[in-house]
């Protein structure tokens, strides 16, 4: 006999259990990747491809023409004083294992980095003028690090890179992405851009003894319809999330710890 909602008669009631609850983001993305990229991708402005031609996008040629311009304020960062992506955020796990793999955080998921926006000025104003800005991170990847095969959560967002720093054997230092009837393996070039789809499964390694440095940018996808607002939903979500809160968490203790240190 069924005693209302709380169960078997004699039982103690079930409690509603909240969606995700307890998840972490790679959780959630894997369980709802499948039917929100379905949608997405019906609505995409853009092919599902693993690379994608950047030709025509005015906010791509705006940031190549300052390109050194942002090399010069991340050249002037020390490595060692970028945090590693695996000291920032646990749910990137054993793919930010390699803590030579740093991330200056300048923007993500609306909220702005001031600290460290003032150390590069001329990178933030830029920013701005790029459309459907998700994240904005100077990352670093040091001598020797590889970043194992992974993909990212989805197609609601695209993976743009723009190479800043290059060590000098460049065609060792390298991204892997698998595309659907190809293996991409794209060297950077500094001053040019990369854009890809990072549900694609993509690895990267700097066999060499030099620093890589690139901006990287999370960017929404150009959708139309019932497409582009499930994506504004799901992104929305993330940033509330305890992925991106994490993140923030250790960042403004890392900016309260630097605000306190004393000066030497």
């Amino acid at each position: 006999m069924v005693d209302g909602v709380g169960g078997a008669k004699g039982t103690a009631p079930r409690r509603w259990a909240r969606p995700f609850r307890r998840k972490s983001l790679f959780q959630i993305g894997k369980d709802l990747r499948p039917r929100i990229d379905r949608i997405v991708m019906r609505g995409s402005l853009l092919p599902d491809q693993a690379i994608l031609d950047t030709s025509g996008m005015a906010w791509v040629a705006m940031l190549e023409r300052n390109w050194e311009r942002m090399r010069d304020e991340v050249v002037r960062i020390r490595a060692q004083d970028i945090p590693s992506l695996g000291d920032l955020s646990p749910d990137h796990g054993r793919i930010a294992a390699d803590r030579r793999w740093r991330s200056f955080f300048l923007e993500g998921y609306g909220y702005r980095r001031a600290e460290n926006c003032a150390q590069a000025p001329a990178t933030a104003a830029l920013l701005s003028q790029v459309p459907g800005l998700v994240t904005a991170v100077f990352s670093v990847l040091e001598a020797g690090c590889h970043i194992p095969r992974h993909r990212g959560m989805t197609k609601a967002m695209l993976t743009y890179h723009l190479a800043l720093k290059v060590p000098r054997q460049r065609e060792q230092c390298r991204m892997q992405v698998e595309g659907a009837d190809q293996l991409h393996t794209l060297p950077w070039q500094e001053g040019r851009s990369l854009l890809f789809d990072d549900t694609y499964n993509h690895q990267v390694w700097n066999d060499t003894d030099e620093d890589r440095y690139i901006l990287l940018l999370q960017v929404r996808r150009p959708c139309r319809g019932v497409a582009k607002l499930l994506g504004d939903v799901f992104l929305f979500a993330v940033a509330r999330s305890r992925f991106v809160q994490d993140i923030k968490r250790r960042l403004d203790a890392m900016n309260g710890a630097a605000a306190t240190r004393p000066a030497h």
